[in-house]
């Protein structure tokens, strides 16, 4: 009679020993997985373990809920907004702080913002608020403070709508996160500043 352990390697589910950043590694990287293929509300410590290639009681060792471990899994990846450089120009700048949303998609593979919209009008938002509170607002914010220094600076006529430019940029990012999987290239978010945030600065 086959043993559990045989049973478990024909049937494709052979946990792999690993331990410490190796095993945490393997299950963000199975959250994330996960997130994309069923979704937040469908999301399970089991699936994610499967996906990990690892026991459930791994994941319940360290995280008591799925709640907590995407929460953990989102800190791990997310950028964090102190981490942007702060430029001497206004191109610099803006490019610096898309880049920085840029970076919460590809480093997630866009699973976050797909995650927002399935959560929009729903209970839980528990995605939606991490992202918010981590990339939305301060990028919003970031932006509006750069687009001030570039008023001091002469670069971003004082008539401009600065609220509004501030969003459209993570705004965009967004947008094109939710309409096409691959990853947001570089030559994307330059061309969101030179053709669309630069030349509204300048109301010529």
């Amino acid at each position: 009679m086959a043993s559990v352990a045989d049973q478990s390697r024909e049937a494709g589910h052979v946990n792999v020993r690993r331990r410490g950043d190796a095993l945490r590694k393997a299950i963000f990287d199975a959250v994330f997985a996960q997130l994309m293929e069923v979704g937040y509300t469908k999301l399970t410590m089991e699936g994610v373990a499967a996906a990990a290639r690892t026991g459930k009681a791994a994941l319940y060792r360290r995280w008591d809920s799925k709640d907590e471990l995407v929460l953990d899994a989102l800190q791990d990846v997310l950028p964090a907004p102190g981490e942007v450089p702060v430029h001497d120009d206004l191109r610099s700048d803006l490019v610096a702080l898309l880049r920085f949303v840029q970076t919460a998609f590809n480093r997630t593979h866009g699973t976050v913002f797909l995650v927002v919209a399935a959560e929009a009008g729903g209970d839980s938002g528990i995605v939606r608020s991490v992202i918010n509170d981590r990339i939305v607002n301060p990028s919003r914010k970031l932006l509006a403070e750069a687009l001030e220094r570039g008023v001091r600076r002469g670069e971003v006529a004082r008539e401009a709508d600065i609220g509004l430019i501030a969003g459209i940029g993570p705004a965009m990012l967004i947008t094109q996160c939710l309409t096409d999987a691959a990853l947001i290239s570089d030559d994307y978010v330059t061309s969101i500043v030179e053709k669309v945030l630069l030349p509204l600065t300048r109301l010529d």
